[in-house]
């Protein structure tokens, strides 16, 4: 029997490494190909990758996963990797950039972009995190 704390934090007992590799590990693949699918392609989908596809996933999609998986079972710990994925995402594909292209470093430090990003991210992920509590709750009742 799991502590109240313990449920809070790491979500249900059953199933918790499956539930971390879906939204977590599912949210770190999606976002990375996206990242270096702008990277990479210059084609049609260009725009629609960096206007909407990008943002996106670096700034709507964590409170929403967020909550989804709180709904599903999980806790807070999920939810707050769920928030730092795509400034870790992005941080990682920046430095591959930086190293296969040979392209100089932009205006602004990496480092500080990617704490902005992940700032926004553990910030959404929370909200959603509360979010898929209270749905929980009024669906329980």
């Amino acid at each position: 029997m799991a502590t109240v704390s313990e449920r809070f934090l790491w979500g249900r007992q059953e199933g918790r490494v499956r539930h971390w590799s879906v939204f977590v590990g599912g949210f770190a693949g999606v976002v990375s190909a996206l990242l270096l699918g702008a990277l990479l392609g210059s084609g049609s989908g260009g725009s629609f990758t960096f206007d909407v596809l990008l943002p996106a996933s670096l700034f709507y999609a964590p409170p929403v996963i967020s909550a989804i998986s709180t709904f599903r079972g999980g806790g807070l710990l999920a939810s707050l990797a769920v928030g730092v994925v795509p400034a870790i995402s992005f941080g990682a594909v920046s430095v591959v950039r930086q190293l296969v292209a040979g392209g100089s470093p932009s205006d602004a430090p990496l480092w500080a972009v990617v704490v902005g990003f992940g700032l926004i991210g553990v910030v959404g992920s929370v909200v959603g995190f509360l979010a898929g509590r209270g749905i929980s709750r009024f669906v329980e009742r």
